[in-house]
């Protein structure tokens, strides 16, 4: 069964469609990055995947359960969700930032269980960050606190992860360590999806592909969608540009 499933999603913020009947699926294990200039919908379209955000047609499931009206918490356990823009207004430890994926969980009003302890450290571990547990989120690196993120959706323990633009703003090291995280986490069988800005970096362990063009896309295996032709219409780059990979 997949973990995620797509079919036909359209969305438009007015003028024109600028999601426009989208199809696709991943299965667990999947890592797929979803490529595309500026203004063709990619972080509008994890907001639909999420349900943060309502399509005008189409739908998405996840392990077959339809989202339209799906309870929060429900979709949490399913789905988690790491923004390209992140806000913390309260000094939180890095421990306590990762406790908060589990929130949808653990309810408003009790407190976290062993089972929600061990979750968030368990996800301390896997980014890597377990010697940070006890800084302020608040004085992280630009990478660091992008892992930190990870592992707060990581501690929610769904199945599929979807992340906008993971390695923006990152030297080399953390693009290269985030890429690796994720590719590993798909090993594992999680099905995962991020928003990538560089095309080369989809060569770090992405095996999907998703172009979206304004108002079109196309999804296949990353080794057939990855192409120099490819990437030029899409970008409107000549194909011999070095900013191809």
């Amino acid at each position: 069964m997949p973990a995620l499933k797509v079919q036909g999603l359209e969305f438009s913020y007015g003028a024109g469609p600028l999601i426009n009947g989208v199809s696709f699926e991943l299965r667990p294990g999947d890592f797929m990055c979803v490529l595309g200039p500026n203004g063709s919908g990619k972080s509008t379209l994890l907001k639909l995947l999420t349900g943060f955000m309502k399509p005008a047609a189409g739908s998405v499931r996840l392990a077959g359960e339809e989202t339209a009206g799906m309870r929060p918490g429900r979709l949490a356990a399913l789905a988690a969700y790491v923004p390209s823009e992140t806000v913390t207004p309260y000094d939180f430890t890095v421990r306590e930032a990762v406790l908060l994926g589990r929130t949808a969980r653990a309810g408003l009003w009790r407190g976290y269980s062993s089972q929600d302890q061990a979750a968030a450290d368990r996800a301390l571990e896997e980014t890597g960050i377990a010697a940070l547990a006890g800084r302020s989120i608040n004085s992280l690196s630009t990478g660091e606190r992008q892992l930190a993120f990870i592992a707060q959706a990581l501690a929610q323990e769904a199945k599929v992860l979807l992340l906008d633009e993971p390695t923006s703003h990152l030297d080399l090291r953390y693009k290269s360590a985030v890429m690796g995280l994720l590719s590993g986490l798909a090993a594992r069988r999680l099905a995962v999806a991020a928003v990538l800005h560089e095309p080369a970096l989809a060569a770090l362990g992405c095996n999907k592909a998703l172009l979206l063009g304004r108002g079109g896309y196309s999804f296949g295996p990353s080794a057939q969608m990855l192409t120099r032709e490819n990437l030029s219409s899409l970008y409107g780059l000549p194909p011999g540009s070095p900013l191809l990979p």
